[in-house]
């Protein structure tokens, strides 16, 4: 097998920009276990769930995330006048994330919980607070339709550069996404949720945005009113690696094509690694240095083709050096062209 090994140097400076924060974020981390002991959560569905509450003010920018090792875990964020937020896998792997704007203040509350009956085990809580940057809101409704028949709108929003959130909210009982193009092309999408979808997009170029807002066919969204709201935050920015898979390179053993790339990270930073491919489905993995290395393996975040993997500073600490990333694919046999980029 040909060796395509490459080097990327150093990354000893490279902090990812999780929360999008306008200043240092406040972060708390929760750590338990869920057993059949405690109490029900979704009558009748087998599952049970912890519950935390939390303080936040309004405009906050808030980070909610739920990782476990033993269990699909899912998450769900209910405001002070209930609306919920939920989310199953947007984090790495089969981890759960929801990253939002707070339009409400006061108490609200997380319920850490599994996607099936019977997940039990171990898991870790993390809830990050911070405000804002700057900020700009604007109202629509889903107006007209896809040929599916899906309720959407679109429209063109001009921002700076750096670190962005798009999000989408409204008063109804009804489930809805956001997908956008940046003014590099790339595209950007959010799973469907329940209250309000969002994307938060790090690194980005300043230039014109083209967003769409989506309804769930059949989820009584038609002519819905919405609010979308963007933020930009100063700072974030991102090595790029551009690449191909194909003949040449690295075959895996059930033969998928590989590219195995080095990078030496010198700090405890956090780090964000996203693969995406216009021409196959891509896998990412990324093994750390250290006594106790992590391996960590995603093919498809957020309901997409793309693979994110993102790691917290305490992850990274006592793991500096040189840590591999595999690109890969899917499937055995795929090909074409690849953007990774690694993100502070």
């Amino acid at each position: 097998m040909a060796s395509n090994t490459r080097r990327l140097l150093p990354l000893a400076l490279l902090a990812l920009a999780t929360l999008l924060p306008g200043e240092s974020a406040a972060q708390e981390v929760r750590e338990g276990i869920l057993t059949e002991a405690d109490a029900a959560f979704e009558e009748g569905e087998g599952r049970v769930a912890d519950a935390y509450t939390f303080e936040v003010r309004v405009g906050e920018f808030v980070t909610a995330s739920l990782r476990s090792g033993e269990f699909d875990t899912f998450l769900r964020v209910t405001s002070p006048s209930g609306v919920v937020r939920d989310n199953d896998d947007s984090g790495a792997g089969t981890d759960s994330q929801l990253s939002f704007l707070a339009d409400e203040a006061g108490t609200w509350t997380v319920h850490a919980s599994s996607y099936g009956a019977e997940g039990y085990g171990a898991y870790v809580l993390t809830w990050s607070a911070s405000a804002a940057g700057e900020s700009s809101s604007r109202t629509g409704r889903l107006s007209r339709a896809t040929p599916k028949g899906q309720p959407y709108d679109s429209v063109m929003v001009d921002l700076d550069g750096g670190n962005v959130l798009l999000q989408v909210s409204h008063g109804a009982d009804a489930f809805i996404g956001v997908s956008a193009m940046d003014p590099e092309g790339r595209r950007w999408d959010s799973p469907f949720e329940s209250g309000s979808a969002a994307i938060n997009a790090r690194a980005v170029p300043s230039g014109g945005w083209t967003v769409w807002i989506v309804g769930n066919e059949g989820s009584g969204v038609d002519n819905l009113e919405y609010t979308l709201t963007t933020v930009v935050s100063d700072g974030g920015s991102a090595d790029v690696i551009d690449g191909s898979l194909g003949g040449g390179d690295t075959q895996l053993p059930l033969g998928e094509y590989a590219d195995r790339i080095e990078i030496d990270v010198d700090d405890a930073v956090d780090l964000h690694f996203e693969l995406t491919s216009e021409t196959f489905d891509t896998y990412l993995v990324v093994e750390t240095a250290g006594r106790a290395p992590l391996v960590r393996r995603n093919d498809d975040a957020d309901e997409g083709f793309g693979s994110a993997l993102s790691f917290t500073a305490d992850e990274v600490e006592g793991r500096t050096g040189t840590w591999v990333v595999w690109v890969t694919s899917f499937s055995r046999g795929e090909t074409g062209d690849y953007v990774l980029r690694v993100v502070r």
